[in-house]
């Protein structure tokens, strides 16, 4: 037998006996047994499909031993949605979701199709941007398409001016969807010209002299910082009585940026942003580019404020409930002038702030007040916002020694006293003085009745002399 007859569809027919009791199966090659399809995988050529189309279906098995081979022709298919399928062909009867699967040996894999309607792209608008421009310059026009149909689909868009293609474009539209395109062309030479856009009359063009509109001034920060947004303004004055739309290019540095313009008669200014970048000292030349005139404006990149402590410079012991003085230098490391709220927080509870303005490069001595409490040490911060610097106070507590209990038996005994005149003495006639015979300072116990026995004692013995 030839390999066409052993092969595809026609192999069950030319070997029935082959198929009889066994698990064989044809293929678009050679039969396999059934039970060496290890995968299935079902794919469809394109989706989304348009009704009025059709798209390939190809059925691939993976065998056993890593081979692959292709039932395309001899699946047995399971569609699910409005599709037939005819000799490997998806033919869609109608719009929406259809399934297409093929299960051999256990294995199910599903092909999913999209149908849409037709694609339907009309242009809704058109329009010429501008009635004048500079020579040398281009002008353009914008049009508007929509698609009302499921599909994808594109349109022609040409352009004429005075009877002669300038410009022409495919647009493109999504499914349901609309686009706005616009289309260019350059105008080399003074004039009107009658614009049009397949059949439809657009407008006329004037195309001015490149004298008629130009950059009288620009003006641009004298400093910034890095990633600072700044604008820079120029001063357009068009001699034209009528809006002229001009091409400008910017340029600032490296950065650039060209715009379109429509810039009314008399003087106008127009801005355009930029970015400051790095490295901070340089300066930047703004650029301004109109026609045959290009003004320029220099800024220079300079650093940001930045305010960081130095010298440091509190107390380490306070009592408690007294006011404390915290002193520390503040610089502006940066180039420009800035602010900062200068604190000082006591254990992380900020207590008091001040406001602090500095030029670049300038230093101030800043003295900050707070009465402290507690009965232990205390840790505070100087913050800048930018930098900080801390340091701690030992708390000592006020108080006064009690009196012992000898002291007060000393201060209340009924001894002799000094000469000053508190307490009583003893009589001269009495008592014998014996101020002189303690005259050691002591604070014993007892001290006050010792002297006491002593000067009776002494007098006893006196008496007793006399008798």
């Amino acid at each position: 037998m030839t390999t066409d007859q052993m092969t595809g569809p026609a192999a069950k027919e030319n070997m029935e006996y082959l198929f009889v009791g066994t698990n064989f199966m044809t293929t678009d090659s050679y039969p396999v047994l059934e039970q060496h399809v290890e995968d299935v995988d079902v794919t469809v050529g394109h989706s989304p499909l348009s009704v009025e189309d059709t798209t390939d279906v190809t059925v691939t098995l993976e065998l056993y031993d890593g081979s692959t081979t292709t039932a395309t022709q001899t699946s047995d298919y399971d569609v699910d949605g409005a599709v037939s399928i005819e000799n490997r062909t998806v033919v869609p009867s109608e719009t929406g979701t259809a399934n297409v699967s093929v299960t051999v040996n256990g294995k199910t894999d599903t092909a999913t199709l999209d149908v849409r309607t037709p694609a339907n792209v009309t242009r809704t608008d058109a329009q010429l941007d501008t009635s004048a421009i500079l020579a040398n310059s281009t002008a353009t026009v914008t049009a508007r398409f929509e698609n009302d149909g499921g599909m994808p689909g594109s349109e022609r868009l040409s352009v004429s001016a005075d009877g002669e293609t300038v410009a022409e474009e495919t647009v493109f539209v999504s499914g349901y969807a609309d686009t706005v395109e616009t289309v260019a062309w350059s105008v080399n030479e003074t004039g009107t010209y009658d614009v049009t856009l397949a059949e439809r009359h657009l407008g006329t063009l004037a195309a001015l002299d490149r004298d008629t509109v130009e950059c009288k001034d620009v003006s641009a920060p004298a400093t910034v910082t890095p990633g600072e947004t700044y604008a820079v303004e120029a001063t357009f004055e068009n001699t034209a009585d009528t809006p002229v739309s001009i091409p400008v290019s910017y340029r600032s540095g490296e950065q650039s940026t060209d715009k379109r313009v429509r810039v009314t008669p008399g003087e106008s200014i127009h801005r355009v942003e930029f970015t400051a970048a790095e490295p901070t000292g340089r300066t930047v030349t703004h650029a301004v580019t109109v026609g045959n005139s290009t003004q320029r404006a220099k800024t220079t990149v300079r650093a940001p404020a930045q305010f960081e402590l130095g010298d440091l410079d509190g107390p380490t012991e306070v009592t408690e409930g007294e006011t404390i003085t915290v002193t520390a230098t503040v610089e502006n490391v940066g180039d420009r002038a800035g602010s900062r709220n200068v604190s000082l927080s006591i254990d992380g509870h900020e207590r008091v702030r001040e406001a602090v303005r500095l030029d670049g490069g300038e230093t101030r001595r800043v003295s900050l007040d707070v009465t402290v409490e507690g009965s232990d040490a205390v840790e505070y911060k100087v913050d800048t916002g930018d930098d900080s610097e801390a340091g701690s106070i030992t708390i000592q507590t006020d108080e006064t020694p009690t009196p012992s209990r000898s002291e007060e038996s000393v201060d209340s005994s009924d001894g002799p006293r000094d000469d000053s005149g508190d307490g009583p003495r003893a009589d001269s006639t009495s008592t014998p003085d014996t101020t002189n015979q303690a005259t050691t300072t002591t604070t014993g116990p007892g001290f006050g009745i010792v002297v006491t026995v002593l000067a009776f004692l002494g007098g006893g013995v006196l008496l007793a002399r006399q008798h």
